[in-house]
């Protein structure tokens, strides 16, 4: 059982499914879960740190400068953890799939669009 003060690292990954995502409900239908339980995971993240990682808006969540941040720390956190699983594991792990993007468009290209040169 996890201390009361204590973060569940698993949190961060409900983090990067809402990022990916854009909503809750795309974050759940990719995690498998109910969107109450995305929900409730950011929440508790985001009261573990005290700080705001998401504006809630009728077309998505967008991230805060703290939530950039976050997503940045997790994006970390899961490239490590698929080293690890290749370096420790023998196996070669391999992130595939299809990657699709819909967002407003001065957002696309001020914010996105620099971030997906590098991906």
């Amino acid at each position: 059982m996890l201390d009361q003060g204590a973060i569940d690292w698993d949190d961060f990954r409900f983090v990067l499914a809402v990022v990916r995502g854009g909503s809750v409900s795309a974050a759940a239908k990719q995690l498998g879960v109910d969107h109450a339980t995305v929900i409730r995971r950011v929440d508790r993240l985001e009261k573990h740190l005290s700080a705001k990682l998401f504006d809630r808006r009728k077309t998505g969540y967008l991230l805060t400068e703290a939530g950039q941040r976050v997503a940045d720390s997790a994006e970390a956190m899961e490239s490590t953890i698929v080293a690890n699983q290749e370096q420790v594991g023998g196996s070669v792990a391999r992130l595939t799939g299809t990657v699709r993007i819909g967002a407003p468009d001065g957002f696309g290209t001020a914010f996105l669009a620099p971030r997906l040169a590098p991906f």
